[in-house]
């Protein structure tokens, strides 16, 4: 069954990474690292299916040689710590051909291009682990073929679009720096939007999309989805990455405690499942109980206005006709609308005593504070008076207080 993955994430110095090694490693090549001399050999892998290059408009030819292109983004990046490539790992549907995933990875890549990237491919052909990863510039390249600024220079613009003088606030007037060019208020932006938080939801949003068209090119029912299953309204607990380790442990007849993880998750999700299940049972129940119901109550009222309308024939009859007796169901009806009449009056006397009590209790309440009130006051003013009392009899005395 297919399932959806795609985890995004940066390569970068900071953290112990290198372009070129990463390069070498997904694409199963041996390449050198010319900053450091260290050369990076995995020629041994052998599950590296489809590797290939795509090159965006306006980068040099040379750069469709792997090595080329990522020793030159170490070249660029001059930080310590600075982004060198940004990748994504997808899981290909299990329901794909290989043909068929060289095709809905290449159409991923070619969007990424598009928006100006540098996009190096490789699917890896695991048993039972078909996935790929795409390694991507961060960097664009501009129309003289050169690596583009990160960041870029923006000028804030007043309500007609002029550029917003600096000011000196000592002498108020323009600043200007040492070659006495004037200064303006500006800000720096990102050079591209590949940074922006909603970006990564796109780009999710966009491979779940390529997945499921090539599954429905395939003929297959299986679609994925993007979203968390909080957000799909499915009440289930989601199952966490298990790896390809991992599977190798239970293969080997041992226990992995991510595999642990998810069937405990799998039985809690068979009890959610059964749970639902029972309540759409019992709501269907419900549904037709009421619904049966409501036929009993139609046909009732429907008896009830039958009765009446026999009951207003009688009546006629009965003008016409002094001596001729009442019908039983006229009675019988007139004897349920005054028991109607009855129950509503009651109804409402009952009611009205209610709301007669709980204004009284409410006006007792009220009472009551009142009284503590007053009782708190009076004893205020008698210990006041003791108090000065005391007082008037010591000085009185000539003891001092």
């Amino acid at each position: 069954m297919a399932i959806y993955h795609c985890s995004i994430k940066n390569i970068s110095r900071g953290s112990g990474k290198s372009a070129v090694a990463s390069a070498s490693y997904r694409a199963g090549e041996k390449l050198e690292d010319l900053e450091t001399g260290l050369i990076h050999d995995y020629t041994r892998k052998k599950e590296i299916a489809y590797s290939e290059i795509f090159l965006c408009k306006n980068a040099p030819k040379e750069y469709q040689d792997r090595g080329t292109l990522w020793n030159a983004v170490e070249q660029i990046e001059k930080q310590s710590k600075a982004r060198l490539a940004r990748e994504w790992e997808v899981a290909l549907p299990n329901e794909l051909t290989l043909e068929q995933s060289k095709e809905l990875v290449k159409g991923f890549a070619q969007s990424l291009v598009d928006e100006g990237m540098c996009v190096d491919v490789n699917i890896h052909w695991k048993e039972g682990n078909h996935h790929a990863h795409i390694m991507a510039t961060v960097r664009a390249i501009n129309e003289k073929g050169q690596w583009a600024p990160k960041t870029k220079k923006v000028y804030c613009r007043d309500v007609y679009g002029e550029k917003i003088p600096l000011i000196d606030k000592n002498t108020g007037l323009q600043k200007v720096d040492k070659q006495n060019r004037k200064q303006w208020k500006c800000y720096k932006d990102d050079y591209t939007d590949w940074n922006k938080r909603e970006k990564v939801e796109e780009w999710r949003s966009r491979w779940a999309e390529h997945c499921n068209m090539a599954l429905e090119k395939a003929q297959s029912i299986a679609r994925v989805d993007h979203r968390s299953y909080a957000a799909q309204g499915i009440e289930e607990l989601p199952t966490i990455h298990e790896g390809y380790i991992a599977r190798k442990i239970e293969a080997n007849g041992g226990i992995s405690e991510r595999c642990e993880i998810n069937r405990e998750i799998r039985g809690h999700n068979w009890l959610i499942r059964k749970c639902l299940y029972e309540i759409q049972l019992l709501t269907k129940q419900i549904t037709d109980l009421m619904n049966q119901k409501g036929e009993e109550i139609n046909e009732r009222f429907a008896n009830l206005f039958k009765r009446q309308n026999r009951s207003r024939e009688d009546s006629k009859t009965e003008r016409a006709d002094p001596n001729r007796k009442r019908g039983v169901e006229g009675s019988e009806l007139q004897s349920f609308i005054t028991n109607l009449d009855s129950q509503r009056q009651t109804a409402e006397f009952d009611r009205q005593r209610s709301e007669t009590e709980r204004k009284n209790r409410e006006d007792e309440r009220k009472r009551q504070d009142r009284a503590r009130k007053q009782e708190i006051e009076r004893d205020k003013r008698e210990s006041e008076a003791r108090e000065n009392v005391r007082q008037t009899r010591s000085r009185d005395e000539g003891i001092e207080l």
